[in-house]
C-alpha cells in the first residue's frame, strides 16, 4: 500500500552543473541519472540515489522503497501501460519527480551486456535537481538528502583512455548482407520498412570515465537531449540523442519525429546542397512519412486535434534528419506523458513498419540484444507532465570500453553500403567523446 510521504523542496540560489553533480555523486558509490535538455525552453533533470522505483517485474510492474520491499504491484502485458497506472497512484501520494527509462523491448527482460538494466526502471531519486528556464529547484527525500550537493568529485586515481581499438561485434559483409536480405523482404511486401542496427566494441587504453563522456557529449552535441543512467552491475547507459519521443505540458503534447538523414557539409553552401539532396530523395521521404503518419494516428486517440507541420531538414553536428514537428490537444483527463510514450513507442523510426513484421525482421536479422538502445530515457512529474527522448546516439560503458550502437532504416531500394556508411557516421557521435 502506497502511503503518502513528504518531500522536501526548494530553489537554490545556485545553478550546479548537472554532470559534474552526478559524476560526484557516481564517484562516490550513489546510483544517478540525468537527463539535460538544450536552451531555450529547457527542462534538464538530475537524480541522486533512490527513495521508490518502479521496475519490472514477473507479470507487470513493481512498487519498491528504498530498501527494496514491495508495496504496491501493477499487472499487465504492457509495461509501460502498466507503469503509468502505477505512477498515477504513486503521483497522488506523494509531490515527486521520477527519471528513467525502458528497453526497446519492454516486455522482454534485457540480457547479456544488458544484464545490469530490468526492461522499464522508473526512480523517485533521494535527491531530485531540476534547472528549468535558468532557475534550479531540489527536492529531497530524506532530511540528509540534500547533503549529495555538496559531494566533491573523485580524484583520478587511474589514466584516462587515450586511444581505442574498435571492433565490429558482426563484421560489416555480414551486416550488409543481412540489409539486402532485409530488402528483397521488403520488396517481396513482407513490410515497408524495417530498422536494422549494429554494435561495435570500443576498448581503451585506460579509463573511460562516464561523466567524462557525457560532458564530451553535452559540447559536442549541444542540441540533443544529453543523458546517463548508471546499471546495477555498475556500467553506464549514456548517449546524446537527437529524438525526441513525447512531451506533456498541461494539456497538450509535442512530438518530433524523425526518419531519414544524410552528413553534414564542410561549408554552408555543402550543407545547403546536402540538404537539398535530403529532401529530394524519395527514399528518405518516404521513410519519413511512414514515421510521421504513424506518430499523428497514434496521438489522435488521445487528443481533440493533432497538428502536423511540413518536414523539415534539422541539422546536429555531424548529421542532418528529416523532422516533423507533431502538436497535440488533449482530450480531458489528460493522458500522461508516460501513456503517451507507451502509444508511440517503439515509432517507425526504430522499429519499421507495419510494427509486427518489422520486429519479426529485427529478430531474425540483427542478431543483437538492443536493450536499452532505440528504447526511451526520460521523466516524469505527480501531474503527469514530463518527456522522453528517444535512446539514439548511445553506449553502454564500462571501466575502460564501450558498445556502441546505430541503426538505420531499410528500405526496398536500399543500398546496403550506404546504409553501412551511415551506421559510421553516427558512431563518431560516441566514438569522439570516448578518448
Amino acid at each position: 500500500m502506497i502511503t503518502a510521504v513528504k518531500l522536501r523542496g526548494r530553489e537554490l540560489d545556485r545553478t550546479p552543473d548537472l554532470v559534474e553533480l552526478v559524476s560526484a555523486a557516481r564517484d562516490a558509490g550513489h546510483e544517478v541519472m540525468l537527463i539535460e535538455r538544450p536552451m531555450p525552453d529547457a527542462v534538464s533533470v538530475a537524480g541522486i540515489g533512490r527513495a521508490f522505483e518502479i521496475v519490472a517485474a514477473g507479470g507487470g510492474l513493481s512498487l519498491e522503497d528504498a530498501d527494496g520491499k514491495q508495496i504496491d504491484f501493477e499487472t499487465g502485458d504492457d509495461r509501460i501501460v502498466a507503469a503509468a497506472r502505477l505512477w498515477r497512484r504513486l503521483g497522488e501520494s506523494i509531490n515527486a519527480i521520477a527519471l528513467g527509462g525502458f528497453a526497446y523491448h519492454p516486455d522482454r527482460d534485457p540480457s547479456g551486456a544488458w544484464s545490469g538494466f530490468p526492461a522499464l526502471l522508473l526512480r523517485v531519486p533521494a535527491l531530485a535537481v531540476m534547472r528549468r528556464r535558468g532557475r534550479t529547484f531540489v527536492t529531497a527525500a530524506t532530511p540528509d538528502a540534500e547533503a549529495l550537493l555538496d559531494l566533491a568529485p573523485t580524484a583520478v586515481r587511474a589514466q584516462s583512455a587515450r586511444t581505442l581499438e574498435v571492433t565490429p561485434v558482426r563484421n560489416a559483409l555480414a551486416w550488409t548482407a543481412a540489409v539486402e536480405s532485409a530488402a528483397a523482404r521488403l520488396r517481396a511486401g513482407e513490410a515497408e520498412k524495417v530498422v536494422l542496427a549494429r554494435e561495435v566494441l570500443a576498448r581503451g587504453d585506460g579509463v573511460v570515465a562516464a561523466g567524462r563522456v557525457v560532458r564530451a557529449l553535452r559540447a559536442a552535441y549541444p542540441s540533443c537531449f544529453t543523458y546517463l543512467v548508471t546499471g546495477a552491475d555498475g556500467t553506464a547507459f549514456a548517449g546524446a540523442s537527437p529524438e525526441l519521443l513525447v512531451r506533456r505540458s498541461g494539456g497538450r503534447a509535442f512530438a518530433q519525429p524523425m526518419g531519414g538523414s544524410v552528413a553534414r557539409g564542410s561549408t554552408e553552401a555543402e550543407d545547403d546542397r546536402l540538404s537539398g539532396q535530403l529532401i529530394r530523395s524519395a527514399k528518405d521521404t518516404v521513410e519519413h512519412r511512414t514515421v510521421s503518419r504513424f506518430v499523428v494516428d497514434a496521438l489522435k486517440p488521445f487528443s481533440t486535434s493533432v497538428d502536423a507541420r511540413e518536414p523539415e531538414v534539422v541539422a546536429f553536428t555531424n548529421i542532418q534528419h528529416l523532422a516533423t514537428s507533431v502538436t497535440a490537444s488533449l482530450r480531458e483527463p489528460w493522458a500522461s506523458a508516460l501513456e503517451l510514450a507507451a502509444a508511440l513507442h517503439p515509432t517507425p523510426a526504430v522499429a519499421g513498419w507495419p510494427r509486427s513484421a518489422a520486429d519479426a525482421m529485427i529478430d531474425d536479422l540483427e542478431g543483437m540484444e538492443r536493450g536499452w538502445y532505440a528504447g526511451a530515457v526520460g521523466w516524469i512529474d505527480g501531474s503527469g507532465d514530463g518527456e522522453f527522448s528517444v535512446a539514439l546516439r548511445c553506449g553502454l560503458l564500462w571501466e575502460d570500453g564501450a558498445r556502441l550502437y546505430a541503426g538505420v532504416g531499410v528500405m526496398p531500394d536500399s543500398d546496403p553500403a550506404r546504409e553501412l556508411e551511415e551506421t559510421e557516421l553516427k558512431f563518431k557521435a560516441l566514438l569522439s567523446a570516448l578518448v
